[in-house]
């Protein structure tokens, strides 16, 4: 049996789109040539039309899929199109999943007050935190500045402002830490001409 490509079903093949939705995010497009990048959240990847090949450390494989822990840095490879699925992490814990209820819709609340609003220390808020989402509350909150970046682009704002408004100090702490999540910077993308779509729920999108 070989790895036949995957049919064509939702953008074409040399336009980019991207999914928005509160906490998690899509993209299915061409692979971009992305450099070694460090996600926050957990990353699933898909080689659309073929198997691509993964990097991380000194180790290196090719693979159809594969699902890329958070804070794991790495370097995707591909001819074809890629599809990424960002994902919310599962929770068990009622406060964390109030925890990222909260910075989702406040981006740039810190530990000390999210912990406050939860009846815990600082130190515990933070452990709880990494032990039940897989990754920091600073790299899950830089996350979810992201993804109010990309919905108020989606909406016509400018980048500038929009990075400024999710709490980025400056267009270039923004450029710095897109280029590390991602491995490309955001002018990259915009230039692709890629599609932004907000899902019910999402910053800039009605609720279902």
């Amino acid at each position: 049996m070989t790895d036949a490509a995957l049919p064509e079903t939702c953008c074409p093949a040399e336009r980019a789109t991207i999914w928005i939705w509160p906490g998690q995010a899509a993209y299915l497009g061409p692979s971009l040539e992305l450099d070694p990048h460090s996600g926050s959240v957990h990353c699933f990847a898909l080689g659309v039309d073929a198997p691509f090949l993964l990097r991380i450390g000194d180790d290196e494989r090719e693979v159809r899929s594969v699902l890329i822990p958070a804070r794991t840095r790495h370097q995707v490879v591909s001819d074809g199109r890629m599809l990424f699925l960002y994902l919310e992490p599962d929770l068990a814990d009622d406060r964390i999943r109030a925890a990222l209820d909260l910075l989702q819709a406040h981006p740039c609340l810190s530990a000390p007050q999210v912990a406050a609003e939860l009846s815990l220390s600082a130190s515990r808020f933070l452990h709880l935190f990494s032990a039940h989402t897989g990754t920091s509350f600073r790299r899950y909150r830089l996350w979810v500045r992201m993804l109010k970046v990309a919905a108020a682009t989606a909406g016509g704002a400018d980048l500038t402002r929009a990075s400024a408004e999710a709490g980025f100090a400056s267009p270039s702490h923004f450029s710095d830490s897109f280029h590390d999540m991602f491995g490309l910077t955001a002018s990259t993308l915009l230039r692709r001409n890629a599609r932004i779509v907000l899902e019910p729920g999402s910053n800039g999108a009605p609720a279902a």
